[in-house]
């Protein structure tokens, strides 16, 4: 089974032609020299219902490989994660790492969104082919924060194959 990737805070649920729309006008923003950055658009405490986004800069183990699939792990004591549509995640790819989102997709590219009580997967059907230094975004509108403020360490791994640690922080 496929490791649950978490893709956070989704600002514009639908666009006006239908396709699910990044928050910020498409700003992917670069990732971080970890290969991955977690960010919540409620960093408070408590809050509940928090869009959270996750970039994943593609490395050589997938390169190559259509993507299939992302997955997000919180530290289970922590986070709770709620079910969300599939038109509420949005999906996209940064292909020149340069802070925008070039290549967009919509809920007809979701083939499933899966969540426990901390950690969600999103599986694709893109036909969109990875090559390494690609960053994946995904928004996912649903991540309840924990009650105390903190750096969390959350898991994200893309198709199965790349796993990369993050941090989310929690005011």
């Amino acid at each position: 089974m496929r490791q649950i990737l978490i893709a956070v805070a989704l600002a514009v649920l639908v666009s006006t032609a239908g396709c699910a729309a990044f928050g910020g006008g498409g700003d992917a923003g670069p990732a971080t020299s970890d290969g991955g950055v977690v960010e919540a658009n409620d960093p408070a405490a408590d809050a509940t219902g928090v869009n959270q986004t996750v970039r994943l800069s593609a490395d050589e183990s997938v390169a190559g490989s259509e993507w299939t699939s992302l997955s997000v792990a919180y530290p289970r004591e922590n986070f709770t994660v709620e079910s969300a549509q599939h038109g509420n995640v949005s999906l996209g790819v940064d292909t020149d790492d340069d802070g925008e989102v070039d290549e967009r997709y919509d809920e007809s590219h979701v083939s499933g969104v899966n969540n426990n009580a901390y950690s969600f997967t999103v599986e694709l059907d893109t036909g969109y082919e990875l090559s390494a230094g690609d960053v994946v975004v995904v928004e996912y509108p649903a991540v309840n924060n924990p009650a105390e403020p903190g750096n969390y360490t959350v898991t994200a791994t893309l198709n199965d194959e790349q796993t990369t640690n993050g941090t989310v922080v929690v005011e």
